[in-house]
Parts: structure tokens; sequence; C-alpha cells
């Protein structure tokens, strides 16, 4: 059953006015503030409806006091991490990644829906960390900001797809939100963290939005926050689904123009790692090698989990009250 406690004892010292209460209507003709309706329908011998009024309206109020006490059932304990990092995932969505040159079960796949599983199995091992997500293709918008429920996160990641944003590869702008999201007031809300740095996978080359590579990465380098790039898809063209999300279009070749240059010259000048992934087992392993790489053993402390109670008590509290008004006006119009 796990022991009890209550969250705010000191509400108990509400039960002295019980006594006070009894003493005060014995003394003098009962008022509505005592009981409803009372003042109006006490005879001196009382009757059977009184006494069951007056039984229910003192029983309510000590379930009353009760519940404000806040009985509590300790349910156990967690560990609660005391530092971790913070991550922000940058997913490119453009349409290129629809293209099919990955294969995941014996199955081709495109790029996309292999980044999908891979990320997800990412979150599962970063336990101790927040990590946000932001998407971009033509431009850059916010999936998620930091959080340590990374279910959540994973559900969020599902409901993405290709072509849910203009089409385009705006590297520079998605770097400078991600940055925003690590460095922004909420980012500093849950105290102390190990470091932060930003994933970066794309299969292409920046090619429209307001903030250039360059200067992204001057920002990142300026805050000292690591970026690892991933460059995703093979070299040559691949066969991609663009062509089904138009109607009367079929599938499409897709040509590479993945911008290995700068991916490189963004990891080097803010101290991250560039990693080539060719298919769907060196995305696995650039993940991995980042798991490593910024893991750390972190020390945690015991949380207890508990069990709010005050409903078990408050309701009945109610429904006493609403009794005693009841058989308050049954009495009056007996």
């Amino acid at each position: 059953m796990g022991h009890l406690r209550l969250g705010h004892p000191f509400f108990l010292f509400l039960l002295a006015l019980v006594p006070l209460l009894i003493w005060a209507r014995r003394r003098k003709k009962p008022s509505a503030w005592l009981l409803p309706f009372a003042g109006r329908w006490q005879s001196k011998g009382g009757n059977q409806w009184e006494k069951m009024a007056v039984a229910c309206a003192y029983g309510g109020l000590l379930l009353a006091i009760l519940a404000l006490a806040r009985p509590l059932r300790e349910a156990g304990f967690f560990r609660i991490p005391r530092e971790g990092y913070d991550i922000m995932l940058v997913l490119d969505l453009s349409g290129s990644m629809l293209a099919e040159d990955y294969e995941q079960g014996g199955r081709t796949v495109s790029r996309f829906e292999a980044v999908q599983s891979v990320v997800k199995s990412f979150l599962e091992k970063r336990a101790g960390d927040r990590i946000g997500l932001v998407a971009f293709s033509g431009r850059a918008y916010t999936v998620s900001p930091l959080t340590f429920d990374h279910r959540w996160l994973g559900r969020q990641i599902d409901r993405l797809e290709v072509g849910m944003i203009e089409d385009g590869t705006a590297i520079g702008d998605a770097i400078g939100l991600a940055l925003v999201r690590l460095t922004g007031k909420a980012a500093d809300e849950t105290g102390k963290r190990k470091g932060k740095f930003l994933i970066l996978l794309t299969d292409g080359g920046n090619n429209c939005g307001t903030l250039s590579p360059d200067e992204a990465i001057e920002l990142a380098a300026r805050k000292k926050i690591p970026i690892f790039t991933i460059g995703a898809g093979r070299q040559a063209d691949a066969a991609s689904l663009l062509g089904e999300t138009r109607p009367g279009a079929g599938a499409e070749t897709a040509p590479s123009d993945l911008d290995e240059a700068l991916l490189r010259r963004m990891a080097e000048q803010t101290g991250g790692r560039y990693f080539r992934a060719m298919d769907e087992g060196t995305i696995r392993e650039a993940f991995a090698a980042i798991d490593a790489e910024k893991k750390i053993s972190f020390s945690d402390r015991p949380g207890l989990l508990t069990e709010d109670l005050y409903p078990y008590f408050l309701a009945p509290a109610v429904l006493l009250c609403g009794m005693a008004l009841f058989l308050a006006r049954r009495r009056l119009l007996a």
C-alpha cells in the first residue's frame, strides 16, 4: 500500500473550528453561517431531519479539512538526473529526402523513412537529456522545444512528412532557429546542464533562407555550441516518390546536391564532427558515434513518486454538504 503522509498538514489546525462551531450552535439560535436554513427550522427538542442535516454538515466539514491537508500515498522512487545535455535535432524535410536509395529490413525505403527510425532509437538512449527538434526545407520551424518527454517527441517525429513545408533547403535558417532554442530564456529554466550541441541531418546544399550558412556557423562558434553534421543519401541520382505528391506526376529521379564542403566546415569550425551516411546503416553509426562522444555518466538523486488521495475525501465532503442542504429544505417543507 505504501506509506501515507500529508502534503499540507498545517490545514489540520482548522479542525479546531469544529468544536467551536458546536459550542456556538448550542449557546444561541443557529444562523445560516453555521448551517444553511437552520435558523428557520430548528426546534427545541430537535428531530430526525435536523440531526441528520447537522451530522452531514459537520461530516462534510471534517472531510473537506482533510482534503485540504492533501493526503498522499508514497508509490515508490525514481531517479532524477542532476545534469545532462541539451540537444537540438535539425532534420531536412526537402523533397529530395523522398529519394529511395536506402534499404531497411530487406526493402527499399526513402531517406526520410530511414532517418525517422534512427532518430527515434537515438531518443531512447538519451534519457537524461533534454531534446528538441527543428524541421526545415524552404523555411524552418520548431517541431518541439527542449523536452524530457522523449516519447511525446517520438510521436511528433512520426507526424512529420516531406512536403509539409514549401520545398527548398534553408540550412542557415534552420541552424539559427535551433541556436535560439538552445540559448534562449526557456532553455535555462531547468537548472544546470552539462552542455549543448546540434545534430544537423540533410541531403542537400543551402539554396534559400535569410540567414546564410556562414553566418549560422559564426553564431554557433561564438556561442560555443558544436554542430554535428550528417550528410544523407548516395552521390548518384536516386528514384524519388516526390512526383506522387503532385497529381498526374510519376516517380522522379532526384540528383544529389549535397554540399559536403559546407557540412565539413560547419562541423570543424564549431567543434563538432561530420559523418557521411551512404545508407541506413551508416546513419545509425553516425548517431551511435555522436551518442558515445557526448554521453556522460551523470549522478542522480532519488525522487519520490506519490499519489494524491484528496479526491477520496473531497468527493464525499461535497456529497455530505449537498445532503445537509437537501435535508434542511425537507425540514422546512415538512
